[in-house]
């Protein structure tokens, strides 16, 4: 018998999220079926997009989110017990799943590389950097790349990549500053997620008709299959370059090869609901339970300056 821990949305948030948007609840989980697994979660995903998504949610159900979990128990070949896997499980502390919308973290990963990054540089945030960069934006040696929100989950990964020139807070001034033909990228907008008043203006059509600047929203699970797998590879090697046999995790600013990221840690899964208000962007949490804060996860634009 097995009991899972759950936040769930008690109401719709106005505004800024607070801790009474959110609702502890515990469940006991069925026995498997035939093709099912049990998954218990390592670390889980706090995201901005979940301001966004959470709207669809009715009130009482289980947050949303991606989680780092490993296979207790297995009634499916292809997932034994032991297996790692991001899964889409939501805010919970175990759940079932039919092994469908399962991606098994890659076999090549090094123990010195912690877990937790599979939700981040080598996850759905590096992949968001990744692809915006390279298939959105096009970019090519010599040109510059500014990133809004640049120390964030995304902008971060997109700076490291680049190794060009990034730049702050995203405005209406930055796109007057583009050459012709430059290339925007949005994969997010945290700073209007919480607004309750009327948006900010958006830039003025003429600088984009006659720049000819192509302006383009993506989602990042548009890319599947073995792209979206070599793209993984790719994050995981430039992340693992400098980290030799026996390396020690001291610090919570650490180089990885060209790349660095940065934690926070708290612990205790009951205390997810405050962190999500008080942490700026994305959060990682484990279930023993250590928190990862990543930042702010936001948008980036790639042109010619």
């Amino acid at each position: 018998m097995v009991h899972a821990k759950s936040w769930t949305l008690k109401k719709h948030f106005v505004g800024y999220p607070t801790n009474s948007d959110f609702e502890l609840k515990t469940v006991e989980l069925p026995p498997l079926k035939d093709g099912e697994v049990l998954l218990e979660a390592l670390y889980f995903t706090v995201d901005p997009y979940m301001r966004i998504m959470a709207k669809s949610l009715k009130e009482g159900d289980m947050m949303m989110g991606e989680q780092v979990a490993r296979v207790v128990e297995s009634k499916n070949a292809a997932f034994p017990p032991g297996t790692i896997v991001v899964a889409p499980s939501g805010w919970t502390t175990h759940s079932i799943s039919n092994g469908e919308k399962l991606e098994k973290v890659l076999a090549e990963w090094p123990d010195t590389l912690p877990l937790s990054l599979a939700l981040g540089t080598v996850g759905m945030p590096g992949l968001t950097a990744y692809f915006g960069l390279f298939d959105i934006c096009g970019v090519k040696g010599g040109e510059t790349v500014l990133v809004s929100a640049a120390a964030g989950a995304v902008g971060s990964v997109v700076g490291q990549i680049a190794k060009l020139k990034v730049g702050g807070e995203f405005s209406n001034a930055v796109i007057t500053q583009m050459k012709k033909f430059g290339r925007i990228a949005i994969c997010g907008a945290i700073s209007v997620y919480n607004r309750t008043g009327p948006l900010p203006p958006g830039p003025s059509p003429e600088i984009i008709i006659f720049k000819e600047l192509h302006l383009q929203g993506f989602v990042v699970y548009r890319w599947q299959g073995e792209v979206r797998q070599k793209a993984l590879r790719d994050l995981l090697k430039w992340v693992s370059e400098v980290r030799g046999p026996g390396a020690i995790v001291t610090s919570d600013a650490l180089p990885c090869g060209g790349f660095r990221f940065h934690f926070h840690c708290e612990y205790g899964f009951i205390a997810l609901s405050p962190f999500y208000n008080e942490t700026p962007g994305s959060l990682v949490c484990t279930h023993c339970l250590q928190f990862l804060s990543i930042k702010k996860k936001f948008f980036f634009l790639c042109g010619l300056f």
